[in-house]
């Protein structure tokens, strides 16, 4: 009999610790209004509050999909929102987004100012794509407030005529494709629009922008470096005013920017290669004198281009800061009248063929040039150099040597003025069939 009741003790003991571990799993709920065990066929329970559960439910009007402490939800949650996402504000023409910005809607229209702030929080980012599809703009103030802009941003505002930014491309100061001015209008093409090569692109990257054709105006408010052909290819612009904190421009920054006429860089130190190449209409430029470095094809193709540090039509001048020019910097400039250098060639006591004037023209003919032939050139170096036609004067301020056949053919010259602390090192033929030199 013993056995028998300690078998049946050890059965009611089982029986009560699979009901435990059933109610503990939700299984199993022993309700208080109700005599007995209820079993719920759903794994979510529903605790106090209103709210009725798909599964089990108790009195309420509520429906909720998930386990919930009070009121009505989907998902999951102890009484509030769990989302992490900022919340967004409207004030009808932009959305903002803790401190994003972006369109309200595709509508908007007209002269655009990005505000640098909202309820009290700086604005700092413009999304990818954030205005996309806005065609009605024609104008967009950025303010300098503004770190970030996304790819695409601007892209299908098909009657934007001009644009004020904070720096080019994604942020300030970066380089590769991003820092492209067509970044900021993306890779996808739309009415209105004309591509522009992507200079820096990579191998995955984009090969081509496209910026609205309607665009004329560009001005950059608080850049430090303009990357290689930031600007390239952007013939529909007419004007590109920039900072003048801008200490660095890249290779070919602004080159087949065909439309551009005047352009002023006060603070660079580098005017690199091919930086104005091919932009036709640049009719003046300053270079300033902290400027060492001139380099190859750096105004080539510059058709239009009259003066250079100087109001007089047909002068260029180049500063004593100088130290080299690279070859055919001013290839194709064909209105200059009257050159003044520091030196000969590419730099200064030099010698061989990169000491001849016609150097700096380079070797490549031009409407409105004369060919001069080479003294001193190598094997398989150019026959000739191609100087303007037009060129009536030079001067030379800062020379030591005059290298054989320096000014070699070049008949275009009437008057030669060089100073003369060169004159006692002159090689052979340094003026034959040219201009006989007044030393000053």
């Amino acid at each position: 009999m013993k056995a028998f009741f300690k078998t049946i003790l050890s059965l009611a003991a089982l029986v009560a610790f699979i009901c435990v571990g059933l109610a503990a799993c939700g299984f199993l709920r022993f309700d208080s209004g109700n005599s007995g065990i209820t079993s719920d066929s759903n794994s979510s329970s529903s605790s106090s509050g209103s709210g009725s559960n798909s599964g089990s439910s108790s009195s309420g009007s509520s429906s909720n999909n998930g386990s919930s402490s009070s009121g009505s939800n989907s998902g999951n949650s102890s009484g509030g929102n769990s989302s992490s996402q900022p919340k967004e504000d409207s004030d009808g023409t932009f959305i903002y987004s803790g401190a994003s910005v972006k369109a309200a809607n595709t509508s908007i229209s007209g002269d655009i100012v990005i505000p640098a702030s909202h309820n009290g929080t700086l604005i700092d980012t413009i999304p990818a794509s954030a205005f996309k599809g806005c065609y009605g703009i024609t104008s967009i103030t950025v303010p300098e407030s503004i770190t970030s802009i996304g790819e695409g941003a601007f892209n299908g505002c098909s009657l934007l005529r001009s644009i004020t930014l904070p720096f080019v491309g994604h942020q300030r100061g970066n380089n590769g494709s991003s820092a492209c001015f067509g970044y900021i209008f993306g890779p996808g093409s739309y009415q209105g629009s004309k591509s522009v090569s992507v200079y820096n692109r990579s191998i995955s990257g984009p090969q081509y922008y496209y910026v609205p054709s309607t665009l004329r105006s560009v001005t950059i408010t608080n850049e430090t470096i303009i990357d290689s052909g930031a600007f390239y290819d952007c013939s529909m612009l007419t004007e590109i005013n920039l900072n003048d904190g801008i200490l660095q421009v890249g290779v070919s920054s602004f080159a087949g920017c065909s439309k551009i006429e005047k352009i002023n860089l006060p603070s660079i130190t580098i005017i690199p290669s091919s930086l104005f190449s091919g932009c036709i209409s640049l009719s003046s430029f300053t270079i300033n004198d902290s400027v060492d470095t001139i380099g190859s094809s750096a105004f080539k193709g510059c058709t239009a281009l009259s003066s250079v540090n100087s109001t007089k039509a047909g002068e260029f001048i180049i500063p004593d800061s100088v130290t080299s020019i690279g070859e055919g910097a001013f290839n194709g400039c064909s209105f200059v009248k009257s050159i003044t250098l520091p030196f000969v060639g590419y730099q200064r006591g030099n010698n061989g063929s990169s000491a001849c004037f016609g150097y700096i023209f380079g070797s490549g003919s031009y409407q409105g040039s004369k060919s001069v032939s080479v003294y001193n050139r190598s094997i398989s170096g150019p026959q000739y150099y191609y100087v303007p036609s037009a060129l009536r004067s030079v001067t030379i301020t800062n020379e030591t040597i005059i290298d054989s056949g320096a000014f070699y053919d070049c008949s275009m010259i009437e008057t030669l003025k060089i100073n003369s602390s060169a004159s006692q090192n002159v090689g052979k033929d340094a003026f034959k069939n040219t201009a006989t030199p007044d030393w000053v």
